[in-house]
């Protein structure tokens, strides 16, 4: 147990509420089929008590590091090679720094704690856009491993680089969990009416399959044994993605597409889709530009 730590494998705060323990478990069995470790996060902070009486550092530290063992032995139900981090400052800080050397990071959300934040929060915004892996928000009892292996992976692409990165996720995940994958394009219904000078909707249209084969031909090659079905479907994307990912096990975005704006940390279309899809919630982002 430790503080400011970076982690290897698979990373998940833990805050004891039951949501949160939920994504303990997934992320335990996740870190399982990967064969990698699995570190538990927990934030503590010291409050000014505005009341009469206040509780020594030491007692605070002490309850934290209990409750988080607590989420080591839940962990341990799943998977043996459990390790745990003790951080004292915010949710996002002690998880972006326990991410640094990670795999991925799992959340679970709605909780009424400081992990709670990491979905709708401002803490949610920084770890899905700038975490340096890919964020797992598992929202829901129903969105177990279960539903990952009797479904699909579904990953929307549009183009952007955090969507070229969410198929290398879609891919790995397809391939770990040994399921099929769904890669799609959400293709304006404005095209489809609209009166275009040179070219039809279908020409456009089959442009954009063109590009969606290109843009996954070289998953494809690194996992053959993965089934793939790319297609282009009409409608907005987060109406496209929602529907797909009804019977899935586990849905795949980039924390911004191409329609966001660059002071947007959190694509609209990928935060709506944390809120309400049925299934987990993979969210992959672009690499950090380098500074010069």
């Amino acid at each position: 147990m430790g503080d400011r730590h970076a982690a290897r494998g698979v990373v998940v705060g833990f805050d004891g509420s039951p949501k949160s323990e939920k994504a303990v478990l997934w992320a335990a069995v996740e870190a399982r089929r990967r064969a990698v470790p699995l570190t538990l996060c927990h934030a503590w902070e010291v409050y000014m008590s505005a009341g009469p009486m206040t509780f020594p550092d030491t007692d605070l530290k002490l309850a934290a590091e209990q409750l988080l063992e607590h989420g080591v032995e839940r962990a341990r139900e799943e998977w043996d090679n459990v390790e745990s981090v003790l951080g004292r400052g915010s949710a996002s800080s002690v998880l972006m720094d326990a991410a640094a050397e990670a795999e991925l990071v799992v959340v679970g959300s709605r909780s009424h704690s400081k992990f709670g934040n990491l979905v709708i929060g401002s803490a949610a915004v920084e770890m899905t856009a700038h975490s340096p892996c890919p964020v797992v928000v598992v929202r829901e009892e129903k969105q177990t491993h279960e539903r990952v292996e009797s479904g699909n992976v579904v990953v929307g692409v549009d183009g952007s680089e955090a969507s070229r990165q969410a198929v290398g996720v879609g891919f790995t995940e397809a391939h770990l969990h040994r399921t099929s994958l769904v890669v799609l394009l959400a293709w304006p219904r404005s095209v489809e009416s609209g009166v275009l000078p040179l070219l039809n909707a279908d020409d456009l249209r089959g442009l954009a399959q063109d590009r969606l084969a290109r843009l996954i031909a070289p998953w494809r090659d690194e996992y053959p044994e993965v089934k793939v079905d790319a297609r282009v479907e009409i409608g907005p994307p987060r109406e496209v993605l929602l529907e797909a990912s009804a019977d899935a096990g586990l849905l795949v975005v980039g924390s911004r597409g191409l329609g966001g704006f660059r002071g947007l940390l959190l694509g609209s279309v990928s935060r709506a889709l944390l809120d309400q899809a049925p299934c987990p919630v993979a969210v992959a982002h672009a690499p950090e530009p380098s500074g010069g």
